[in-house]
């Protein structure tokens, strides 16, 4: 003999409740625990292995994905144009000298180039987050026009504080986008 269902296809106010609040529950420890979870543990979940074929300047790089070519802008940062000496070739000599062979390509976006806008992971064991890497060392600024994210934002601090690279001495190297504006007028 089956068992009757009382209201079949409604559910009570209390387990709508109950749903809700767990939901709401692992959402908020998601959001604790990132918090704390340091750069170097967070992997991409998705993503494509590409080959590095040419770095421009301190946040853009030409990358092999199977047979298609990419150009990838970095998500979040913004390195001095490489016209700004002498924080422009050494932007883009810093990204080179960390950035290895093989890469793991995270697509965000596209800009209004048509270039990918993307976060570069290391393959190796510990994978690192090559746009991050570049702000905390000093070699980009957190482009704030396109990027609220706090993990950049974090690090730009803690670079801004040691006065590493570009943080070193005041200037509009500190902000590629101001020097950009000049040279376009």
């Amino acid at each position: 003999m089956r068992a009757k269902l009382r209201n079949p296809g409604r559910f009570s106010a209390r387990s709508v409740g109950s749903v809700v609040l767990a939901v709401l529950a692992l959402w908020a420890v998601e959001r604790w625990a990132g918090a704390l979870i340091p750069n170097t543990w967070r992997l991409p979940l998705s993503g494509q292995d590409c080959r590095v074929e040419k770095i421009s300047d301190g946040d853009t790089m030409n990358l092999r994905c199977g047979t298609r070519l990419e150009r990838v802008r970095l998500y979040c940062i913004d390195a001095p144009e490489i016209a700004q000496k002498p924080w422009g070739t050494r932007a883009r000599d810093y990204l080179q000298s960390i950035t290895p062979s093989n890469v793991r390509l995270l697509k965000i976006d596209r800009d209004q180039y048509g270039r990918t806008v993307g976060e570069i992971y290391t393959t190796d064991a510990k994978p690192r987050l090559l746009n991050l890497d570049m702000v905390e060392a000093g070699q980009a600024a957190v482009y704030r026009q396109f990027c609220d994210d706090s993990r950049y934002l974090r690090t730009e601090r803690a670079a801004r504080a040691a006065k590493r690279g570009i943080w070193g001495r005041r200037g509009e190297h500190q902000q590629p986008w101001d020097y950009r504006g000049r040279t376009r007028e």
